[in-house]
């Protein structure tokens, strides 16, 4: 999947125009040449310039003008529509792509293609237009040389050829050092992920950040010495054709006038005068091949990128099929087995059998790397598992059906995100948002504007409060809490046990929680389920019916 290849299979106008519009730059460029070299010659026997040689000035320049702007202005647009549907392409199957599919891609691969690999095709359009001018142009040019003197076109073809053709072949070893630096600065951008989302823990240890900032150095350091040996030898190659193109134009002017009158060496000096113009498009063309390869490299890892998550979404999403009742979901015999590939973490759970009947309110606990919070991602569909079954009131939950299976569940993980916007909610009814934050003693600190809330800048516990309250509105009918308390003071975590546990369950919401709160579980004075978990399987399973 080459640039040109995706420029010309997306763009929405019409390419013929623009190689028309383009093939005029290219003859006026050469027609602008071909008069001036008429007025120059006319200027060197002391004689008027001819009319003709003035009007076609003239008629050149004004088709220059007019074909220039619609050339750039177009391919311009054009690039810009084709990575905007590029990036809506990756977001639409980033959306409907499975978790595990995520997790094999990698974070930095996508943010990479969305951020970094458009952003190279953007700097490439100006680069395209002028190639695509130089191209029309030496084309033209040479043809006019060819009409001057067959022997200048004779050797300018040769050479032209013999550079071209070293060009392809050391091009094609450098295309293969561009795809391992990108992959070094994808590794650069995992690093840096772990200095941002890990900087607490990377503060409190100096041997991990120590080693942290070390790993990074050295695979900066990788990236930039495979970086900066695939620039020496593309300087290399320029110079190798500038060399070339000066071997032209000595050939042109001390070797052409021997070939005779019979091959024009009558018109050397117009010859090399055009050729003049070519050796200078020609560097130019040279210079911006660097950056068509590496614009040539981004669109295969973007097209590569659609291509991995388009085949990670198994079934188109309904989004107008959702559920908002239940009886019972029932799972049997769940085996869920995961590594994930980037940080060699196990996860595993099974084989597990578990109800979830309409209503309940169940606690999961137990220690870490226990498998609660696998449990809790293969119950809400995010998981598939590996064997056993997941039915819904007695229908079977597999990838036809799972999209609408999810559509019963809010949740709070504990790595949970919280959006700016009420992405997906409708519109909350009078005072209901006022009431929620004042229940969350958080009326002082937020609200909601326009439909999104003035500030996120809260601390943690403040933040998985708002993030309650959005999975309230919500109002999906089971509800899912990863350690939301973990970051709670005691006398909110108390009015969690106390006063908001009871609201939900008046309100007919189904919710399980993994906690470690096991002091306010044998106070709780409601109705509920206790089930234990170790080694990725449930021990223990009792029911509390309130005061422990």
């Amino acid at each position: 999947m080459s640039f040109l290849q995706l420029v010309r299979r997306e763009m929405r106008g019409s390419l013929r125009k623009l190689l028309f519009m383009a093939a005029i730059g290219g003859i006026s460029s050469a027609a602008v040449l071909t008069a001036i070299n008429a007025g120059a010659q006319a200027a060197s026997e002391s004689v008027n310039s001819s009319l003709w040689a003035i009007a076609l000035f003239l008629v050149a320049l004004t088709l220059f003008v007019w074909s220039q702007p619609y050339v750039t202005t177009t391919i311009s647009a054009e690039i810009e529509a084709i990575i905007h549907k590029l990036r809506v392409r990756l977001m639409d199957a980033v959306r409907r792509s499975e978790l595990l599919s995520i997790d094999d891609i990698g974070r930095s691969r996508i943010v990479a293609g969305i951020n970094a690999d458009s952003g190279v095709l953007t700097q490439a359009s100006n680069t395209l237009v002028y190639s695509m001018q130089s191209i029309v142009l030496i084309f033209f040019i040479s043809i006019y040389v060819a009409y001057l003197s067959l022997a200048a076109f004779i050797m300018s073809a040769v050479i032209v050829g013999i550079a071209s053709w070293i060009f392809h072949l050391r091009s094609r070893r450098l295309a293969v050092e561009r795809v391992r630096a990108a992959d070094q600065e994808r590794q650069l951008f995992d690093r840096m992920d772990d200095f941002l989302d890990g900087f607490k823990e990377v503060r409190l240890n100096d041997a991990r950040s120590v080693e942290l900032f070390d790993d990074a150095v050295e695979v900066s350091r990788a990236a930039a010495n495979i970086k900066i040996g695939a620039q020496v030898q593309t300087f290399r190659q320029i110079v190798s054709v500038q060399s070339y193109m000066y071997v032209l134009l000595g050939a042109v002017v001390f070797a052409a006038p021997r070939f005779g009158e019979s091959l024009g060496g009558a018109s050397i000096p117009k010859a090399t005068t055009a050729l003049l113009f070519v050796v200078g498009a020609c560097f130019g063309l040279v210079q911006s091949i660097p950056i068509l390869l590496n614009a040539n490299a981004a669109a295969d890892r973007l097209q590569k990128l659609v291509a991995d998550l388009s085949a990670a979404v198994s079934t188109e999403v309904d989004e107008t099929k959702v559920v908002t009742r239940f009886d019972v979901i029932e799972m049997r015999n769940i085996v869920f087995r995961y590594v994930d590939k980037f940080s060699d973490t196990a996860f595993h759970i099974g084989p597990i059998d578990f109800t979830l009947r309409a209503g309940e309110l169940v606690f999961i606990t137990g220690g870490n790397g226990s498998g609660k919070s696998t449990l809790l991602r293969v119950l809400a569909g995010l998981y598939p598992p590996n064997s056993g079954e997941i039915t819904l009131d007695g229908m079977f939950v597999g990838d036809q059906t799972r999209d609408t299976y999810r559509s019963l569940f809010s949740a709070i993980f504990f790595d949970y995100h919280l959006f700016r916007k009420l992405y997906g909610i409708p519109e909350p009814e009078p005072g209901e948002i006022d009431r929620l934050l004042t229940l969350f003693r958080l009326q002082t600190k937020t609200g909601i504007s326009r439909g999104e809330f003035r500030t996120l800048d809260l601390s943690s516990g403040q933040r998985r409060r708002l993030a309650l309250i959005v999975s309230m509105l919500e109002r999906r009918p089971i509800l899912l809490l990863d350690e939301w308390t973990a970051e709670q003071d005691p006398e909110f975590r108390r009015k969690f046990y106390d006063e908001v546990l009871p609201q939900l369950m008046q309100s007919g919401k189904t919710i399980v929680v993994i906690t470690h709160d096991d002091r306010y579980l044998d106070e709780l004075e409601l109705p509920a389920r206790r089930i234990r978990m170790d080694e990725g399987r449930i021990v223990d399973q009792r029911s509390m019916h309130g005061g422990g």
